[in-house]
């Protein structure tokens, strides 16, 4: 108990003030509950923040496990980090209530609309104060749990998200139809890395986007002719193509609030005991969402988390079956698919924004390629990024994770090279 306690000692003031409005609002008796807490996530679990879990417990009364995602005590870190905190907190406090009432207003329930996300019980970010908390329900309590992230996803994972993002997408399809005032703010919402982008005067993401790219480049083999053709043309570009892809302007008049980070890393998944196949989905970390084309979304996760031979059986399968579940939903909420976004605009905003799960694979692959104990300490990074040092970012050093990368980001370039989005 005494580690306990000095553990709750070294939590913010703020994040216990959100904890004990929880206890409160869940019935806790004020002077008989107790706060604890279990230290924090395992190395690689969470780039934008740190996790640890926090127990609210009194005696006769069943106890509330949490799930609490703060700041990363790294000073630099922390400053890059709040406006994606910031993000989040909007999407649980305003984008998501308002996405309920909505589908409830058109008599979708939890079954047939988008639900799947985790219940946050406290999402409060203060800019000036650097302070941000997000505070959630512990999904493992229900059976939820990750995919092996360097294992590619398999087509019954792949198509159950699918789905879920059909569902999703449509819904800012409608309300920008038949609730435009309710909705119209939310259009602020812009990338967040593009807002780092802009606000990045040593221009260090454009360093790490030219060290990843030259590192994908070395992946291609000799016959990959056409591929290493047009993967050239996108060197020293990487960063403008990035922000051409996130541009609203570009995308509307089918702009959609979108997820912004849609790896398997930041997907929980339920399964029956005996069945490998998943039966329930929630979609987690929630701090890049923006408004953006919706072929976002389902770029990043299919060539990220999909393989190259996956590709070549399942791709059309699984734009399929996106496309029809937007569709059925945008009907349900009382809109008309053929109307707000007919297939040939989809086909289209693939043409347009394709390339963006290539772009973003510079980065996040090595990441998904490599064994959580061999990623590399973001600080230490950063650290000698800012102090303009040598700041090469390595991941995965084992020859078993370089076989992965360059088998996975070769074969990357070339669907999207074959797929005409380069």
């Amino acid at each position: 108990m005494s580690d306990q306690k000095q553990e709750q000692q070294k939590q913010p003031e703020y994040v216990q003030d959100g904890l004990e409005q929880i206890a409160s609002e869940q019935g806790f008796t004020a002077s008989r509950y107790r706060i604890e807490y279990e230290s924090g996530s395992n190395k690689g679990d969470g780039f934008v923040g740190t996790l640890f879990k926090a127990y609210i417990r009194e005696d006769g009364k069943d106890e509330l496990k949490l799930v609490v995602k703060v700041l990363p005590e790294h000073e630099l870190r922390r400053q890059q980090s709040l406006g994606m905190f910031h993000r989040e907190a909007m999407v649980y406090n305003a984008v998501m209530p308002m996405f309920r009432k909505f589908q409830a207003e058109q008599g979708l329930d939890k079954e047939e609309g988008f639900w799947r996300i985790p219940k946050c019980y406290y999402a409060n970010c203060d800019l000036a104060k650097m302070e941000a908390v997000v505070i959630m329900e512990d999904l493992q309590l229900k059976g939820f749990r990750m995919w092996n992230k360097t294992k590619p996803a398999d087509l019954e994972h792949s198509l159950l998200l699918m789905k879920q993002l059909g569902a999703f997408h449509a819904i800012s399809f409608a309300m920008k139809d038949q609730q435009p005032e309710q909705f119209g703010p939310f259009k602020q919402l812009v990338d967040p890395m593009k807002v780092m982008i802009d606000m990045d005067p040593k221009k260090q993401i454009h360093a790490l986007f030219g060290q990843m790219y030259d590192r994908a480049a070395t992946t291609l083999g000799e016959d990959d002719t056409e591929a290493k053709k047009a993967f050239d043309k996108l060197k020293g570009t990487v960063v403008d193509s990035y922000v051409e892809c996130v541009s609203a302007e570009k995308a509307e008049p089918h702009a959609v609030i979108g997820h912004g980070d849609c790896w398997i890393n930041n997907m929980m998944y339920n399964y029956d005991d005996k069945d490998p196949s998943p039966k329930d989905i929630r979609l987690i970390d929630w701090q890049l969402s923006r408004y953006v084309s919706p072929i976002l979304d389902l770029s990043y996760f299919i060539f990220i988390c999909t393989d190259e031979d996956f590709r070549a059986n399942h791709f059309d399968q699984l734009l399929d079956c996106y496309y029809e579940s937007l569709s059925e939903h945008l009907k349900k909420l009382g809109g008309d698919p053929e109307q707000q976004f007919p297939r040939a605009t989809f086909t289209d905003h693939w043409k347009r924004f394709g390339r963006f799960g290539l772009l973003m694979g510079l980065i996040v692959l090595p990441i998904v390629c490599t064994a959580k104990e061999e990623l590399p300490e973001m600080e230490d990074y950063i650290d000698r990024a800012e102090q303009q040092q040598d700041a090469e970012f390595n991941f995965g050093t084992s020859e078993q994770a370089q076989e992965i990368y360059r088998t996975r980001m070769a074969g990357m370039i070339r669907d999207v090279v074959r797929m005409g989005y380069l």
